[in-house]
């Protein structure tokens, strides 16, 4: 079969249209998924470096969720301690009331003494978080990960809260059911060695929620950083894609045009010569 020769107007409309054509396939796709580069073949460097930074904002991700859970956890420790310096002070109060008083108000004074100190216990288990306690009797401490590859990290010790952690003893038991002021200022000095310890556990649990609330907001704005980074990497400017595509649409039309003509002028040539 012999071969169709074209001639070079032709071919160059032809060329023209088809390249038209890719320009305009590749602005439809860009408009459609948003994005330049879908494959590793659009652009391998942008491609693979967008991927690196995808996965460290899903690392980071993973990151902030664990440290918003250890805050909580922590803010929850922090609620607990305040509770436990109020039912402290209620503890101080009954013991100073019994200064002064009759044998048998010293005696009922000591009872309840006791019965709010167990609820020191009480108070301290039931603060948890999710499986941890940083007050109850045998404290756990919280390690958070503040980083993607674990080189940064923060451990929060829990400090034991009951009544035998905090150093209060028994009024029945230590201070002979208070039949003594002796015995009560005793008491009350025990007490208020636990409030100062209290407090003083306060003061770390805050320190220690300023620092996780300092790393979240940072872990959520470098991720945001990392996502605004790939998606320079591969988004498209749908402004710019869609003027390509008008501007395609009407190359190609010009380009049909075009070709239509130079093959009527063939033709007309043809005529000319074998009429």
């Amino acid at each position: 079969m012999d071969a169709i020769n074209l001639t070079e107007t032709t071919r160059t409309n032809l060329f023209a249209l088809q390249r038209t054509a890719l320009v305009r396939e590749q602005s439809a796709r860009q408009l459609s998924t948003g994005l330049k580069v879908e494959r590793a073949t659009d652009n391998p460097v942008s491609f693979f470096q967008a991927s690196a930074l995808t996965n460290r904002a899903s690392d980071l991700f993973d990151v902030k969720n664990d440290i918003g859970q250890a805050l909580s956890a922590v803010e929850s420790s922090l609620v607990g301690v305040n509770a436990l310096d109020d039912l402290a002070s209620q503890i101080r109060g009954i013991a100073l009331s019994a200064r002064g008083g009759s044998a048998e108000a010293r005696a009922a004074a000591a009872d309840q003494f006791d019965s709010l100190r167990d609820q020191l216990g009480n108070l301290a288990n039931d603060t948890s978080y999710q499986g941890t306690s940083l007050l109850a009797s045998n404290p756990d401490n919280l390690t958070v990960g503040l980083n993607e590859s674990g080189s940064a990290a923060t451990t929060i010790e829990g400090s034991a809260s009951d009544a035998s952690g905090l150093g209060i003893q028994s009024a029945l038991g230590a201070f002979s059911g208070f039949a003594s002021d002796a015995d009560i200022d005793a008491a009350v000095a025990q007490i208020d060695g636990a409030i100062s310890q209290l407090r003083s556990s306060a003061s770390g649990f805050g320190s220690d929620v300023g620092l996780l609330n300092i790393r979240e907001n940072f872990t959520s704005s470098l991720n945001a950083t990392l996502q605004e980074g790939a998606a320079k990497l591969v988004n498209a400017d749908l402004n710019e894609s869609a003027a390509v595509q008008l501007s395609s649409q009407i190359k190609q039309q010009l380009g049909t045009n075009s070709l239509r003509l130079a093959a009527q002028a063939e033709q007309s040539i043809g005529q000319l010569l074998f009429s």
